[in-house]
């Protein structure tokens, strides 16, 4: 299993999208209205409703960026613009194939948002979290040519650093919580560092030795990844994605408790999870 970290505002599907865009308490009128106000063309009905009803339906190119446009209206990333850029480059480089000096222009990021981080920030807890995010993303990255390697003690040490600014950038969103600051940062994106601080355990590992592994099961008993993921699930009870990784890992620590919660929250995100056979997108 390997969890990801690109995109880390957008939610995982267009399901949770729709579901969390109509839980404003919009009427299908409102909802029509709004997209046609980004794109006259609109949606029709039944596309929109299907997209809400199915977990596996598989979007258009259209429908995929007018959802995506109406989503990023209501539910902007909280953190500063210029850092938020910062990320899209990273993603951009990584994602590039054709980019051929992508290793140096990360390095020299990695380097810029080091020495950024050791300026005076002042009290703008978003700007430290998103930098620390980006800095654990770029040692992240690093893990399966480490791994495939066999350069062990690289591999710790990269895998370290990981987990170190993936946690420093969650202690920093919920001191800005805390504090009362706005804006707010959801339950999902917090859910979304524990995730990959629970990636940088997984990730070290051969596929074949990640759910027997000693340091991988006593992370998830001592951690407070399964907990949180029952917050998220009832701040957002349409996020599947979230329940089904409950539902995983409760499965493996053997928590029959936790497996029947994840099961019910799963079923109550779509029915269609009744059959387990079932296969969303």
């Amino acid at each position: 299993m390997v969890f990801t970290y690109k995109n880390d505002y957008a939610m995982s599907n267009l399901y949770s999208k729709i579901h969390r865009l109509k839980a404003q308490g919009w009427t299908w009128e409102q909802f029509h209205s709004e997209i046609e106000q980004l794109y006259p063309a609109g949606l029709e009905e039944k596309t929109l409703k299907a997209h809400f009803k199915y977990p596996h339906r598989k979007a258009s190119r259209h429908v995929k960026k007018t959802i995506e446009t109406l989503h990023r209206k209501y539910f902007p990333s909280p953190f500063p613009d210029d850092v938020e850029a910062l990320m899209r480059v990273y993603s951009n480089l990584v994602t590039c194939i054709k980019h051929t000096s992508t290793d140096q222009d990360i390095a020299d990021l990695n380097l810029y948002v080091t020495g950024a981080l050791q300026q005076p920030q002042g009290d703008n807890l978003l700007r430290q979290a998103r930098q620390q995010w980006l800095l654990a993303n770029i040692h992240f990255d690093q893990l399966p040519s480490l791994r495939t390697g066999s350069q062990v003690k690289q591999l710790s040490h990269t895998q370290q650093k990981a987990i170190e600014h993936y946690s420093t950038a969650l202690s920093l969103l919920v001191e800005h919580n805390d504090g009362g600051n706005s804006p707010a940062v959801s339950e999902f994106m917090l859910y979304k560092l524990r995730q990959n601080i629970l990636a940088c355990h997984l990730n070290v590992l051969p596929a074949e030795q990640r759910f027997k592994d000693e340091s991988v099961l006593k992370y998830l008993k001592d951690s407070d990844f399964l907990p949180r993921s029952k917050v998220v699930m009832n701040a957002e009870p349409y996020q599947w994605v979230v329940a089904r990784n409950g539902l995983r890992f409760s499965s493996i620590t053997e928590n029959k408790t936790d497996s029947l919660w994840f099961f019910e929250a799963l079923v109550n995100a779509s029915q269609y999870f009744q059959d387990l056979k079932y296969q969303p997108l």
